[in-house]
């Protein structure tokens, strides 16, 4: 399968750009990376990747650090996906963009690409994920694989290889050494583990196409042979979906943007409780129930989260700060806030309700206060998800958000710049307007 996968997006597309809904939607995938990319880039955890590698050759996006090619995709993957502010694809809880944007910010600048081909290598890197993720099935997740960095892995070999210019077969080889190095579990949520794993899935991606271009080979059946990526991960996957409709169904197309930078799974509640805080008027809390899918507990059961790293994975954190703040951003997920006492205590007030007939993007929340009465908001579908996709203001806005305080008046050059991509002759204009000008 790795050669024909090879060929249906090399020899498909060596040349030639997506269709413009694919097109599109990869831009807005772009914008809002870039943005959650550069607004994590000085996070400790990002400062010590750069510390544990060295070279000159690549700019790390957001910072005045260069790298070496596979140093720089590791750093900015991580910082991509550090937020939990990336963009989502629901259906596979893949987040796509922080790979495919580390392998093609190294191999891009190495190759000086333009940037009508870093978005069609990108947006094709993002749909190799999503249909690997589809292929693989719930099972995968469910068995505890970190899927974004699973998949995440050979969308960047995608990606970087088309930008190195590889040839088919060259490709075929980079995707089957991608395979090889699948990373990331579910243990590491809530913990540098976690972006680490998208910042090595772009790395590998990276590494994968460097030895193909060397010379290197891999089996041509390293995803669906007997002993292969979907045997060994998910004996029930159906790899069938990886090749099928390919060019004329686009996955990609499903991808969504965060309101929240927190698990996904937690957006409807925290939308409930954010329209709730009005009403409350001042009165206290007392207790609250939230309805919800049952994949909230799960995945975002946290009660007692210690620090912002943990609180992402803390629904009834979201729903706390949404209470008692009115709003949820990067604030609310800082390390302070997350052992706030007034938080500690309403968190441990807040019961989730698993519900089988909650889909993921509903909740009903209500709450119990102090004067006896009682108030309750449901939400259909979340904010950002298919149904309520953010506006393009307001994706604009949080693209603001997230670099303002890193580039100070410079986040509208980044936002053109990001935007302007597809006619850029090649990264300068945003790199240039990415780097702060203190590091």
């Amino acid at each position: 399968m790795a050669a024909e996968l090879a060929t249906a997006l090399g020899s498909r597309y060596r040349g030639a750009g997506l269709p413009p809904p694919a097109h599109e939607e990869t831009v807005r995938t772009l914008f809002n990376v870039v943005h959650t990319a550069v607004g994590a880039a000085a996070h400790p955890i990002v400062d010590g990747v750069v510390r544990a590698h060295s070279g000159s050759a690549v700019p790390v996006l957001g910072r005045r650090s260069t790298l070496d090619a596979y140093g720089a995709a590791l750093a900015v993957g991580t910082a991509a996906h550090l937020d939990d502010y990336d963009d989502t694809h629901l259906a596979t809880v893949i987040h796509p963009g922080a790979a495919c944007l580390g392998a093609a910010l190294s191999l891009g600048w190495l190759h000086e690409s333009s940037g009508a081909d870093v978005v069609r290598a990108v947006g094709l890197g993002v749909e190799t994920q999503l249909r690997l993720g589809l292929a693989l099935t719930d099972a995968h997740y469910d068995a505890g694989w970190h899927i974004t960095g699973t998949c995440g892995g050979v969308g960047a070999a995608v990606t970087a290889g088309l930008l190195a210019g590889l040839s088919d077969a060259e490709l075929a080889v980079a995707i089957g050494l991608a395979v090889s190095q699948t990373v990331g579990h579910r243990e590491g949520f809530g913990s540098a583990a976690k972006p680490i794993n998208a910042g090595k899935a772009a790395a590998n991606g990276v590494l994968s196409v460097l030895l193909a271009r060397s010379g290197l080979s891999s089996p041509l059946s390293s995803l669906d042979g007997p002993r292969g990526f979907f045997a060994v991960l998910t004996p029930s996957a159906a790899p069938s979906i990886v090749l099928a409709d390919l060019g004329t169904r686009w996955h990609l197309l499903d991808n969504t943007y965060k309101p929240y930078p927190c698990g996904i799974v937690c957006h409807p509640a925290i939308d409930a409780a954010v329209a709730l805080y009005p009403a409350l008027a001042g009165r206290r809390v007392v207790s609250a129930e939230l309805r919800c899918h049952p994949l909230v507990p799960e995945l975002t059961g946290n009660p007692s989260p210690l620090n912002g790293l943990q609180a992402r994975f803390s629904t009834v954190h979201g729903v706390a700060t949404g209470l008692l703040d009115g709003a949820v951003g990067l604030p609310q997920y800082s390390d302070a806030r997350a052992v706030a006492p007034e938080v500690a205590v309403l968190r441990l007030a807040i019961s989730p309700r698993p519900d089988p007939a909650c889909r993921r993007d509903e909740a009903t929340l209500t709450v119990l206060l102090d004067d006896g009465s009682s108030l309750c908001e449901h939400v259909e579908h979340a904010r950002g998800s298919m149904a309520r996709p953010l506006t393009p203001a307001e994706l604009a806005a949080k693209g603001r958000g997230l670099v303002e305080p890193v580039l100070g008046a410079g986040w509208a050059d980044l936002a053109a710049a990001s935007f302007g991509l597809p006619a850029a002759p090649d990264l300068h204009t945003l790199v240039d307007a990415a780097t702060p000008e203190q590091s």
